[in-house]
């Protein structure tokens, strides 16, 4: 479950899109007044910072999956890089 999840473990996390390709990175997440999260933002493209697409999804649009350890935490997204690089773009 997501209360599980810390914002540290999912930030920075990787995003793989519908084809298990590698597509970006968890930027940062968005809280509500609870302080439960409420969006990701995610930097969808891009090399090194530059080029990259930011968007936030809601997080019933993403899946979080992370290993025994809890130390590898990856997040997919059902869509291909091309969709979510056609969504509009985050400014917050």
């Amino acid at each position: 479950t997501y209360e599980q999840l810390t914002t540290e473990m999912l930030t920075g996390a990787r995003v793989y899109g519908s084809n298990d390709e590698d597509i970006g990175e968890v930027s940062e997440l968005l809280l509500d007044d609870s302080g439960k999260i409420k969006e990701a933002v995610l930097d969808i493209g891009g090399f090194l910072g530059l080029g990259e697409h930011r968007i936030a999804v809601t997080m019933d649009e993403i899946n979080i999956l992370r290993n025994e350890d809890g130390d590898d935490v990856r997040v997919y997204v059902d869509a291909t890089k091309e969709e979510l690089e056609a969504q509009p773009e985050y400014d917050g």
